[in-house]
């Protein structure tokens, strides 16, 4: 059974979920409150609170983790054994003489063999073939399957900036179910974070942008066009990215600070928790902050009383890049203090 943190993902809190739930529970002391987080990745920060019974605001501006959520972090009706015997059908299908597709065309003998590749574009085409027997959430079920499938056996370093020059091999990689339970009160939104901010309120507000020059989406570009398929024909490069300024995060550019302090002052919140690592050392100029630590403190500062707690903590790091003396941060503010 598959969970909703396994998965690789850069920045991803799942080691840190402890720390970050001990941080909040103590600086809230209440039984029961809300939580919105609105950079959430991976989507383990709300999952932790909606399995808790705390109303909770999830959101991030790629659709292939927003999947994920409409999978995990929902109340909607799903058929279990239908699924099951869906993606034993899905298994038992012998794809040695599957033809190409677009997506064999696309990442085939890159990010995956022609076998995988021809696989995972069946896979694809079947699944949206089957949306109108399907409820939204057996739809986004078995499409996050997919996406947490084709992660694990591409051929990269763990993500999808670029490709592993070796030739990739055939994997025989299978679909396998989550371990799904019905949450209540889990609001999913597919937004900018700045733009939600004037839509929203919460008791506690989590907040994990990003803060260097790597843009998510070229991390993350093939499981996007992946879940999306719309089948873009134009990509940039050999690493064959479609094109998606539209999905480029200003907060991997000189304008961080200004959407930071936008976002910040725009909150509805008793609590706002940040989380915050010190890559402005890197060796990579691309791995340095756009945002240093005193101006989130200075902005922060705006809004109440801010603590700062220090966790020794090795991030996942797919690069080369050497990141001296890594250090992460929880920056804790109680916002009318």
């Amino acid at each position: 059974m598959l969970k909703i943190n396994n998965r690789r993902y850069i920045g991803n809190k799942t080691k840190l979920i402890g720390r970050i739930e001990q941080a909040i529970d103590s600086a809230m002391n209440l039984e029961n409150f809300s939580v919105a987080d609105l950079f959430a990745g991976t989507g383990i920060v709300a999952y932790t609170y909606a399995i808790k019974g705390h109303p909770v605001i999830v959101n991030d501006t790629l659709y292939s983790n927003v999947v994920a959520y409409r999978a995990i972090l929902s109340n909607d009706f799903y058929d279990k054994n239908k699924l099951i015997k869906l993606i034993e059908q899905i298994n038992q299908i012998p794809y040695k003489d599957i033809e190409e597709n677009y997506f064999s065309r696309i990442y085939g003998n890159k990010y995956y063999s022609i076998n995988d590749a021809k696989k995972i574009g069946y896979i694809r085409e079947f699944i949206e073939a089957q949306k109108d027997n399907l409820t939204n959430r057996e739809y986004f079920i078995l499409l996050a399957s997919l996406l947490y499938a084709a992660d694990k056996i591409a051929n990269t370093v763990g993500h999808f900036e670029y490709f592993l020059k070796k030739v990739p091999s055939d994997t025989d990689f299978k679909l396998e179910m989550f371990e799904l339970q019905n949450l209540n009160n889990v609001i999913i939104y597919n937004e900018d974070a700045n733009e939600l901010s004037r839509k929203i309120k919460s008791d506690v507000i989590y907040i994990d942008p990003p803060y260097n020059a790597r843009q998510y989406i070229n991390f993350y570009h093939v499981l996007e066009n992946l879940a999306r398929w719309n089948k873009p024909d134009v990509f940039e490069g050999n690493s064959m990215k479609f094109l998606r300024n539209e999905l480029k995060s200003g907060y991997s550019t000189a304008s961080a600070p200004k959407l930071f302090s936008d976002l910040i002052q725009n909150l509805k919140c008793k609590l706002i928790v940040v989380s915050y690592n010190n890559t402005y050392s890197a060796s990579s100029s691309a791995s340095n902050n756009r945002i240093q630590e005193q101006e989130l403190l200075s902005i922060l500062s705006t809004r109440g009383k801010v603590e700062k707690i220090e966790i020794d903590y090795k991030s996942f790091n797919a690069g080369k890049t050497d990141f001296k003396n890594h250090q992460e941060y929880l920056f804790v503010c109680k916002v009318g203090d």
